[in-house]
């Protein structure tokens, strides 16, 4: 089977679905079958897939300038994939797989542009509609995809993410970060979104030195965000300086030092598809402390402990209980890493390949005519209607705060 590929969304700061794509693709091009893969690159993503640590993705690798131009190549391959959220060009006259991680948006609207809004309501809908098969990474991603696209359960496939390797050899690859750290701290590494929830520790930290005379440090990785949460302003404003230590992006290696040298993961993050830092702390040996929400039940199971994303005094109460308890620290860490395993390269990489099959046998080409000529352009009309019913709103609220007392009333 020949599998193409499309890269366009491939690049250094898309978090977790960067990783997802990485450890994918060193587990299919390791194993030695008859499967081919064609990755359609662009000039960005060069560097990304050189993080493959193979050869074997230039073999059938395709340099283009533009995404329109895959349908060139369409008879060199038996099946399209997608793994970064959008199948595009879309629809195509054969097989198609598109990886959706959450729709986020959902639940939690505030936290996007009205252009990201729209954006995303028209390609992740139209993507997981015309796709033959939608792949994403967990059972609570796959429900709420189902109720609110509307799709078929059956079309809809897990397929767990895994941790790199190397966080399995944490005390052997570990290399100490080149920036100040403090001795003892918790850890949390999160790219600065608003869902990332990182004041409700930072503000977890201000309740155990103002109520509990304890002070605990902080360390935070991940890139900043120009519409994200400001860590470094928020730490002054709550007169953390002291106690919260930013890395910014760190290596795989940084990351296993950190990890092994934490008193805790803590991740307070209000939304996620799967969370793959709670996978990674467990490998590398670090008892985590994770929001009970979304999806983090599901992937740690009893190996991690859990608390209120709300409530800043909770968090600082699990924090204290945990970081005190030595006896409940070593069996988070002993379950985690039993647990960890579960989570692996092998069993990722044969739940895709089962995808790709079922996707190559559900494929009819009356499908495609369909939504051809009729799903792209009711999913255009869907777009339209949103933008002119968003405008016709903002007038409407404009007016309204125009009328008098007595106008209001009679409009209500």
């Amino acid at each position: 089977m020949r599998i193409g590929v499309n890269c366009f969304l491939l690049q250094p700061d898309v978090g977790g679905i960067k990783q997802y794509f990485l450890s994918l693709f060193r587990e299919l091009l390791s194993r030695e079958d008859s499967n081919q893969y064609v990755f359609f690159y662009f000039k960005q993503n060069a560097a990304e897939l050189n993080k493959i640590d193979s050869e074997l993705w230039r073999e059938n690798a395709v340099l283009l300038h533009s995404q329109k131009e895959i349908v060139r190549y369409l008879d060199t391959i038996d099946i399209y994939f997608c793994p970064f959220g959008t199948l595009y060009p879309r629809p195509l006259p054969l097989p198609t797989v598109v990886t959706l991680v959450d729709i986020q948006e959902v639940f939690y609207p505030n936290f996007f542009t009205l252009h990201n809004l729209l954006a995303r309501n028209y390609q992740y809908r139209g993507s997981t509609r015309m796709a033959d098969r939608v792949v994403t990474i967990s059972d609570f991603s796959k429900q709420s995809i189902v109720a609110h696209h509307r799709v078929p359960e059956e079309k809809v496939k897990v397929a767990y993410l895994c941790a790199d390797e190397r966080f399995y050899r944490a005390k052997e690859v570990a290399r100490r970060p080149d920036r100040p750290l403090p001795e003892k701290f918790v850890f949390y590494p999160a790219n600065h979104w608003f869902h990332k929830n990182h004041d409700i520790l930072l503000r977890a930290l201000v309740w155990l030195r103002d109520e509990r005379k304890v002070l605990i440090n902080a360390v935070f990785t991940g890139f900043d965000q120009d519409a994200g949460y400001q860590i470094k302003k928020k730490a002054r404003e709550y007169g953390l300086q002291k106690q919260v230590f930013q890395l910014g992006y760190v290596s795989v290696e940084e990351l296993a030092y950190l990890y092994s040298k934490a008193q805790m993961l803590v991740f307070p993050s209000l939304f996620e598809g799967f969370g793959i830092p709670l996978v990674e702390a467990m490998a590398a040996g670090c008892p985590v402390l994770a929001a009970e929400a979304t999806s983090l039940p599901e992937v740690g199971g009893e190996s991690v402990a859990y608390f209120d994303p709300s409530s800043a005094a909770g968090l600082g109460e699990a924090i204290v209980e945990l970081a005190e308890n030595e006896n409940l620290r070593q069996d988070l860490i002993v379950q985690g890493q039993y647990r960890a395993k579960e989570f692996s390269a092998a069993r990722m990489g044969d739940d895709h390949l089962k995808i790709f099959n079922e996707a190559c046998d559900s494929y009819r080409r009356s499908t495609y005519l369909r939504n051809r000529w009729l799903r792209k352009y009711y999913d255009i009309g869907k777009l339209l209607s949103k933008v002119i019913g968003h405008g016709l709103w903002k007038r409407c609220k404009r007016l309204f705060g125009r009328c008098s007392d007595s106008q209001k009333r009679q409009l209500k």
